[in-house]
C-alpha cells in the first residue's frame, strides 16, 4: 500500500504508518543515547572565554603596533 504521493508527501496525515515508524526510530535512538552525549556547557563557556581573550589580545597588539608605526 502506498502512503505517500508522487513527491513523497504523506497522504495519511498524523496516522501515517511511515511517519509513526520514523518517530519510533528517532525516539529509540534518543533514549538509547545513539545521538551521542550532550556537551558540557562549562566547556563551551571556557572555550568561548579563551577565544574572546585571544581576540582581545590580538586587537590590542595590532592597536599598539599601529600607534608605534604611525605614532601620535
Amino acid at each position: 500500500m502506498n502512503y505517500c504521493n508522487d513527491i513523497g508527501t504523506c497522504t495519511q496525515g498524523r496516522d501515517c504508518p511511515i511517519r509513526k515508524q520514523r518517530a519510533k526510530e528517532t525516539d529509540d535512538a534518543y533514549m538509547s543515547g545513539g545521538w551521542g552525549k550532550v556537551a558540557d556547557p562549562y566547556d563551551d563557556i571556557t572555550s568561548t572565554f579563551k577565544a574572546l581573550l585571544a581576540v582581545i589580545a590580538v586587537t590590542a597588539a595590532l592597536t599598539l603596533l599601529a600607534f608605534f608605526i604611525w605614532g601620535k
